[in-house]
Order: C-alpha cells, then structure tokens, then sequence
C-alpha cells in the first residue's frame, strides 16, 4: 500500500499496477528480502502483504519447515493471493488471512520476523501497533519495516524547478492533511527514531535508492507512469493547470514531450528499512 492521501483505494483497485510495480522493483526487492537474513525454518508474519509478492520471497528463505502468514484488511487482496497461491510450488508453507494490523489474532511470540511494508505511513498510532506487533514476535525476533520518504523523488529529463514545484506541492499537502486521512510522505526518515522510541534493541536502518535506467520494460513504465499520476492527484490543489498540464504530459505517450523512451532518462526514489530486535 504505497503514496499518497486517497491513493489507497486506487491502489487496491489495480492489481495490474500493483504487480508491474512489483515486478519493475523485484531486483531490489530481493536485495531487501537477502538483507533480512532469513533462516531456513523461520515464521515470518507478511503484515499488509497485498497480492502476496514478498511472501513468496520470504517462502524461499525459510524453506522446508518455515512459515510465512500474510495479512491484509483487504478481501480482495487476499482472495487474489490465495488463488494466485494454488499453483505455487511452496504453497504448503504459505498462508494468507484478512486481519486487521491494529488487533492481530496471533498468539504471543509466534513469529521470528514481523514484516511491514508500505503500510506504517498510514498509521497515526504507529507506537500501538508496534507494541502489538512486539508482542506476536518472539523474544530475540525482530521487526521489519519498510517504507520511502518522499525527500528523493527525481525524474530526468523533467525540469528540477518543475519537479521541485510538484514536490513542494506534496509537502503541501501533507501539512494540510486531516486526521481522518492520515498519511505520512516521509515516514522513512523517520522509522529509526520511532525504533528508538518504541525500545527496540539492535536497530539498522538501511536507505536504498531505487533507480531506474533504460532501456523501460513495459511493467517500468507502468508503474513510473502510475507512480506520476499518484504525484499529480496529491499535489493537484497546490499546482496552477499549466503546471498539472506539464507534468502530465512528460508521462503521455502521445506526447511530444514524453520521457520514457529517452536515452539519457533516470528515474530515483527512497527507501527505507528500519529492523531492531523485540
């Protein structure tokens, strides 16, 4: 569940896009699942796991006798991953549930990883549901969170300056946020310090820019493409037309100005992974 106030529900809505971002991010994705260090026979909770993506990553490590369980609040999610989970090889060590992340059914100490991606930016109550979450893992397991920060976003061969005012538009928005739309840009830079707070042992916190060069594979362009849009729907009330219109028409690809075939195109985001120990 990525980017943005009112993003959420268009998300859920695209599993096409949400799989062509999985699938553009799948390299670093896996650098991220290598990092955690996962062992053969460990139980890892998915928390806000979607389609089920890093959950078959997961599988892979804690082969034979592990266990991974992935949670959404979502049903739809979770009917799209159990059916996607029929024809996958380690299905017998996979499990996907509907849960809600503010009051999990485990029991305490149950898991060797907790793993949250994406989903901690929409939590005011952030501290609460670690707390639970500390609880379900065992003592000596760790928590995981991944997340970005919205403080490196860049897209060449767009002007900075436009790219700035799209930006600056963002923060915008997010000092104008209301409580019933929660939702936190720059969650990533601030995931050590919540560690810390929240008493955790062992914290790393670990920034990974994401980059991408071409030649575009479709799903790339799809999700650069969706990653601009979701850009364009949070910073729209701060952006005069002219500049909505720019910017809108560097990801069209009938456009004149369209920038996902140029030779000399970069595309750079954020993120973050922040784990300490229970």
């Amino acid at each position: 569940m990525e980017h943005g106030t009112g993003i959420k529900e268009l998300e859920l809505l695209n599993i096409e896009w949400q799989l062509d971002h999985h699938l553009a991010k799948k390299q670093h994705r896996q650098q991220i699942v290598n990092d955690l260090q996962l062992k053969p026979g460990d139980w890892v909770l998915d928390l806000g796991c979607g389609a089920g993506l890093w959950s078959s990553m997961f599988a892979e490590k804690v082969k034979p006798n592990g266990r991974v369980i992935g949670v959404d609040i979502d049903s739809r999610w979770i009917e799209y991953a159990r059916q996607n989970l029929e024809q996958h090889p380690l299905k017998d060590i996979i499990e996907y549930r509907v849960d809600d992340l503010r009051n999990l059914s485990f029991a305490d100490e149950t898991f060797d990883l907790v793993f949250i991606s994406g989903c901690s930016p929409y939590l005011a109550d952030i501290h609460a549901v670690l707390a639970q979450q500390k609880q379900i893992t065992k003592k000596g397991g760790r928590i995981a969170d991944r997340s970005w920060d919205d403080g490196m976003f860049i897209v060449h061969p767009i002007s900075p300056y436009l790219s700035g005012k799209v930006m600056l538009a963002v923060a915008q928005a997010f000092e104008s946020r209301t409580p019933e739309h929660y939702f936190d840009n720059y969650f990533g830079r601030k995931s050590h310090g919540i560690f810390r707070q929240a008493g955790f042992a062992n914290i790393s916190t670990t920034s990974y820019a994401l980059q991408l060069l071409p030649p575009l594979s479709p799903a790339a362009k799809h999700y650069i493409t969706g990653n601009a849009q979701l850009y364009t729907k949070i910073a729209a009330p701060y952006l005069s037309q002219a500049e909505l219109n720019q910017w809108s028409e560097y990801f069209n690809p009938l456009s004149e100005t369209y920038i996902l075939n140029c030779d000399d195109f970069y595309y750079g985001i954020l993120e973050v992974l922040t784990v300490g120990t229970v």
